[in-house]
């Protein structure tokens, strides 16, 4: 495979990749078994789940889960009254039940 990129031949395997962008508010969903990243976005209200305002899961939120974002850093302005943490509890839920819709999907196919 072959392409130019800034006028520099590459030959390599590659994709065709439109956008590259996933900003914190891309919605992480399950659907006909693949896991998807955006390009649907929360935005900043509700945002993600983690801001406790009713949001879907998203990118910030794995990025919570996983520990590369750490609350303690943070101020207290999440949820309905701008007061309160980032909540862990409502994105390791997501997980939790995307978790469920992926191994019910994969369990029905076997």
């Amino acid at each position: 495979f072959e392409n130019t990129t800034a006028g520099v031949t590459i030959q390599a395997p590659q994709l065709d990749i439109n956008t590259v962008a996933a900003g914190g508010g891309s919605k992480l969903f399950f659907r006909s078994g693949l896991f998807i990243v955006g390009p649907e976005s929360c935005g900043a209200n509700p945002g993600p789940a983690c801001y406790r305002r009713g949001g879907p899961l998203a990118v910030t939120d794995a990025n919570l889960y996983l520990g590369r974002i750490l609350p303690q850093y943070f101020p207290h302005i999440f949820g309905p009254n701008r007061d309160e943490p980032l909540d862990n509890q409502a994105a390791t839920m997501l997980f939790s039940q995307i978790t469920n819709e992926i191994n019910t999907f994969y369990a029905d196919r076997s």
